[in-house]
């Protein structure tokens, strides 16, 4: 494992000799194992002068403080047993890398450490990335603190969370008087039943902005009632909703929304790559079959082809999208995803190619969409088969014109794009069904790759299960050392409807629920019986998935969302899954 497993890592015997030099360690340094096996040069690996490793360090203490190595890290007790460090390395070929380094000692029977494993794990892009965001989060606080207009978010019991500069000014009320109250404060009596209809939490249909130009007023501080024009806008973030309202007075207003619209895309997509934990190089695998997938994936990555990727859903169809950009000559440019199934059919044209001011009702400024986000760098049309017949059109022209126009505008736009689509249909029969364009399928199947389930890969279910078992544990604090062989037969056995995503989330519960070292799925027996072997009613792919979703729904009382909900179990988007069921026809009797 550790000679195969995609994370840089070298083993050293308690003489500081390598015994183990992997492959991966060889691709970061540029050192072959065969120059390195036996001897006590693997500092050259890492730096240019001789020097402790941390591993170094953890077998001899007597080396020095970690503190005087690393400067993102404290020192430690006689009696430890790992370290951890993360710090900008200067390589010996010039390079300049954001590494994470952990090294573990590996103990004998009787406790004593016979060798000390480490691991480098490059994180110069998303460190790159972070200070992108922070930088961006910085101009977004400027804009928010010179704006003209009163900026002011509302959370769902109707409480002030965000009261910028020009709020201040305009109600007369220092921001730390104002949030946390309640904003009815600052709506004049009149006009308060109005402000609740627009603040609408329950209302899941009122996704876009609404601009209401008249007809309302607010209240400042000291009483006086003034008339207000305001956009209403609900904002889901870190699974919260909130709503934004823009306020200006009538009398001195300006115009910030779309500066302010074009630094929170640029935050939210930033963002999106930093939490995304594993690239491409990072996909734990072990098995033939992902092996093939991989290499068809490096083959294709630093062309302009289109790729499509098909595979179930969880099978990783989105962290191959993203390891293929990675890997491309656009790989410093972004890469934006499209979940075609989550959105509307009637946004899903504007959220591609963006919309003109007036273009429609609530369009109250120009916004760029998905494909001139994108330009110079690659898109993720996710879930592709449930875009609708009009949209497809458009998209076709695109791929093959690499041009298009703005809902409700006229000027040709001109983008260099490369698209990555990824689906769990079968476009081919929709195609033959009439479902899908056949022009723009034989378009993006001009490099397909399958991407096998997971019960087509056993290989890879304990190689998985460890990993995150390993995650969770750190995350939630717990010790927890292995999978029993029981346990870990009940995971070969079970057949996996939703991959590894479904593997992620039983992994997960497992070990919120496990109280002692090792890991107990007995909770879980239930929930992830395995299928019986014998009177299985036999029919199409979609009447198979049609029987596991009303199960599921039957088993959790048909709510979706939720940890306990359908979605969770299914290891699908509760959109998607909503989705699905539309499609299969599958609604609550009663």
């Amino acid at each position: 494992m550790l000679h195969y497993m995609p994370v840089a890592a070298f083993v050293l015997d308690t003489r500081h000799r390598v015994v183990i030099w992997n492959s991966a360690c060889g691709q970061l340094t540029g050192l072959e194992a065969e120059g390195m096996l036996g001897t006590n040069q693997h500092w050259r690996g890492f730096y240019s002068e001789p020097r402790p490793c941390l591993a170094d360090l953890l077998l001899d203490r007597s080396l020095g403080k970690l503190s005087s190595f690393y400067e993102k890290a404290g020192d430690f007790d006689a009696d430890a047993r790992t370290l951890h460090t993360e710090n900008w390395c200067p390589m010996p070929d010039g390079r300049r890398l954001y590494l994470v380094i952990d090294a573990a000692a590996i103990t004998g029977d009787n406790g004593e450490v016979v060798a000390v494993v480490e691991t480098q794990r490059d994180r110069t892009e998303q460190r790159l990335m972070m200070q992108a965001l922070e930088e961006s989060e910085q101009r977004f606080a400027a804009i928010l603190g010179s704006a003209m207009d009163a900026i002011i978010a509302i959370d769902q019991q109707q409480r002030i969370t965000l009261f910028n500069a020009a709020s201040e000014r305009i109600f007369r009320c220092a921001a730390d008087l104002a949030i946390g109250q309640p904003v009815e404060r600052f709506i004049a009596p009149d006009c308060r039943s109005l402000f609740k209809r627009f603040l609408s939490f329950e209302d899941h249909a009122a996704k876009s902005p609404t601009w209401v130009p008249e007809g309302l007023a607010a209240r400042r501080a000291d009483g006086e009632e003034f008339a207000i024009e305001v956009t209403f806008s609900p904002l889901d973030t870190g699974g919260q909703r909130l709503y934004t309202m823009i306020l200006r007075d009538v009398n001195d207003r300006r115009r910030a929304e779309q500066q302010l619209d074009r630094l929170q895309l640029e935050k939210g997509y930033l963002q999106e790559v930093i939490d995304y934990e594993h690239n491409f190089g990072e996909i734990v695998s072990g098995s033939r079959e992902m092996r093939a997938v991989f290499e068809q994936a490096r083959m294709v990555a630093r062309t302009d082809t289109p790729v499509l990727l098909l595979g179930e859903t969880g099978t990783g169809k989105e962290l191959l999208a993203r390891g293929i950009h990675e890997l491309s000559d656009r790989s410093k440019a972004i890469l934006v995803k499209v979940n075609c199934a989550a959105l509307p059919g009637e946004l899903i044209e504007s959220e591609l190619f963006g919309h003109e001011k007036g273009a429609f009702t609530g369009a109250t400024q120009q916004r760029k969409g998905r494909f001139e986000l994108a330009n110079g760098g690659s898109l993720l049309l996710d879930e592709l088969g449930e875009l609708p017949l009009a949209a497809q059109a458009k998209l076709l022209r695109v791929l093959q014109e690499q041009e298009f126009e703005r809902v409700g505008g006229s000027e040709t736009l001109k983008v260099d794009v490369r698209v990555i689509a990824a689906t769990n249909r079968n476009l081919a029969g929709d195609v033959a069904q009439g479902r899908f364009r056949a022009d723009l399928y034989y378009r993006l199947n001009v490099f397909p790759i399958d991407v096998p389930p997971l019960r087509e890969r056993q290989t890879d279910i304990p190689l998985l299960a460890r990993f995150f078992l390993a995650k969770y544990a750190q995350k939630f604090g717990k010790h927890i050392g292995h999978i029993e062989p029981a346990a870990l037969g009940q995971l070969l056995r079970y057949p996996w409807p939703g991959n590894v995503r479904e593997l992620q989330n039983v992994i997960e519960r497992a070990v919120i629920l496990s109280q002692g070292a090792a890991l107990d799925v007995s909770a879980l027996i239930n929930l992830h019986a395995d299928p019986p072997a014998k009177n299985v009613r036999l029919g199409t792919l979609e009447d198979v998935e049609r029987d596991h979703i009303l199960h599921v729904l039957e088993e959790t009382g048909w709510t979706i969302s939720g940890a306990k909900g359908a979605a969770a179990i299914l290891g699908m988007n509760p959109n998607t899954l909503r989705s699905r069921m539309q499609k299969l026809g599958i609604t609550r009797q009663g």
